[in-house]
């Protein structure tokens, strides 16, 4: 498409829209020996973290979306004592979640040690005092290779991950294959949440087919969805478990530390439940489950 600014964002919605921001400052770019990045300020949402060409958090709006993939599943968990983030290389999770009461360690865990230090240098903002809390370990490799050798459990799995698109990592981790390592760490009362990708009614295929697979590995899987304006879309989310307390997580809202968790209450929670019909059609459709040899792509 012909550019509406002279340096912009264009991300495809589907296959015949996208949506465009405006680039007014290039803080950094490249290519790290994981993925194409871009950290620049928007013009309608401040400091942002591009991830192969897709706005992964803003400053204006990133607490809408830690806060969602993150609030409903502590919300159900019966402990959080060990955490374990998958991703997060923005650092816009690990704070939240060291604020939480009951927190008594966490794992980050990210493919992409340099585009980490990157983040920690330009998005101060978003990490925080974090990374000098005892609590929080941060190592890096592929995300696979990690559940392959984590030994015990966790109470609390948060997949924090970049979009599901061609020539990335990230296809790999929505599959069933790869959810069922996180199953095996979660030691039957655990609780995992994971980005789904967009909720959108005219492209609903990876919200659920992710909904599809997760249902395929665990006993409970449940959908929801936050309105995060710099997306262009809703956001899909699934929270997934053996536990009969996620059996459903809509009526369970959480308490969140004041001054830390500014986006989520009661109301939010219960509105982020209530999926669309539209939504809920799309889900219903006939469709594969993700797998290692078959994974799933967004637009």
């Amino acid at each position: 498409m012909s550019a509406v600014w002279p340096r912009q964002v264009v991300e495809p919605i589907t296959a015949h829209e996208a949506h465009v921001h405006e680039v007014v400052e290039v803080l950094a770019e490249g290519r790290t020996a994981v993925q194409g990045y871009e950290i620049v300020r928007l013009g309608g949402h401040g400091r942002a973290m591009v991830i192969e060409g897709r706005v992964q958090s803003t400053e204006a709006d990133e607490a809408i979306y830690h806060e969602a993939l993150l609030m409903p599943a502590f919300a159900v968990a019966p402990s959080v004592g060990r955490v374990l983030c998958l991703g997060g290389a923005n650092g816009g999770m690990a704070h939240r979640l060291l604020a939480l009461p009951g927190v008594r360690s966490v794992l980050q865990f990210d493919v992409d040690a340099e585009l980490h230090a990157r983040s920690v240098e330009l998005l101060p903002h978003l990490h925080r005092d974090a990374l000098a809390d005892p609590r929080l370990t941060v190592e890096f490799g592929h995300p696979r290779a990690l559940l392959d050798r984590l030994t015990g459990t966790f109470d609390l799995v948060l997949a924090d991950l970049p979009d599901s698109v061609p020539g990335s990592h990230a296809p790999a981790l929505f599959t069933a294959e790869f959810y069922a390592r996180i199953r095996r760490l979660l030691g039957g009362t655990g609780v995992f949440a994971t980005q789904a990708g967009p909720a959108n009614p005219l492209a609903p295929e990876f919200f659920a087919g992710v909904l599809r697979t997760l249902r395929s590995v665990f006993r409970h899987a449940t959908p929801y969805t936050a309105a995060v304006p710099s997306f262009g879309v809703p956001w899909g989310f699934v929270l997934a478990s053996d536990h009969e307390a996620a059996a459903d997580p809509a009526g369970s809202p959480a308490a969140g530390p004041p001054g830390t968790i500014t986006t989520y209450d009661a109301e939010t929670h219960r509105h982020m439940f209530a999926v669309p019909r539209s939504l809920r059609a799309g889900r219903a459709r006939p469709g594969r489950v993700s797998t290692d040899d078959d994974p799933l792509w967004q637009v």
